[in-house]
């Protein structure tokens, strides 16, 4: 993952003065462009895939620091969606880029074998960590149990919260639709870092929010 990150930082450092084979022009922005990149060796596990690829947004002849991943396996060729969130970004702008994105990686992975999507550490969601908290505390009335034996329910929660709900709405045009997700390490804690929060959002800012390493299931409906 480090290696990963370090190819990030140097994407978008240098991605002005790659060549057009990687760029193309959105049909509804002629100044944006999507740079593609082979990231199949910065990840672990590259034997087992057939491909990774990151996408990176350039707009007005400047890169931003969104980077999700898309990734194929060897085996069965399921497709995955690496989130690839950045701190210093909203989770808003995040899905507002790879809204824009998602019709390229449609033409370099098939959707019909999208199966899921590695959201990271839920806590990086910023706002969106906090609503899903507000959530959490209103369905199951306060801070319960982080126990492994509760995360069956946790993830059952979690696909149809405002995180489940999102992933619906992204995917709805690709007919792929959330069936599940799954939870490791789950601990509540507060919200740290360079995270971007919009405060004045929410009326109730939790005294600490939920967080777990986070994958969506997905399925072709």
């Amino acid at each position: 993952m480090t290696r990963y990150l370090f190819a990030v930082f140097i994407f978008l450092t240098s991605c002005q003065s790659k060549e057009s084979k990687q760029t193309q022009s959105t049909a509804s922005q002629s100044d944006t462009i999507v740079l593609r990149f082979d990231v199949n060796e910065e990840l672990a596990g590259s034997a087992y895939r057939e491909k990774a690829t990151g996408y990176l947004l350039v707009v007005n002849q400047d890169s931003t620091l969104y980077f999700p991943a898309f990734t194929k396996s060897k085996k069965d060729g399921r497709v995955g969606l690496i989130l690839g969130l950045h701190p210093s970004l909203t989770y808003a702008e995040q899905m507002q880029q790879l809204q824009v994105i998602l019709p390229y990686a449609a033409r370099d992975y098939n959707f019909d074998s999208l199966s899921g999507v590695y959201v990271g550490r839920l806590s990086q969601t910023g706002d969106l960590a906090i609503q899903v908290t507000n959530e959490y505390l209103d369905n199951f009335g306060g801070y319960v149990s982080t126990a492994t034996t509760a995360y069956d329910t946790i993830a059952s929660f979690l696909a149809t919260s405002q995180l489940g709900r999102d992933f619906n709405k992204l995917f709805a045009p690709y007919d792929v639709s959330v069936v599940g997700a799954s939870v490791e390490k789950v601990f509540y804690t507060e919200i740290y870092g360079p995270i971007k929060i919009d405060s004045a959002q929410h009326a109730q800012f939790p005294e600490k929010v939920l967080d777990a390493m986070t994958w969506v299931r997905l399925e072709k409906r």
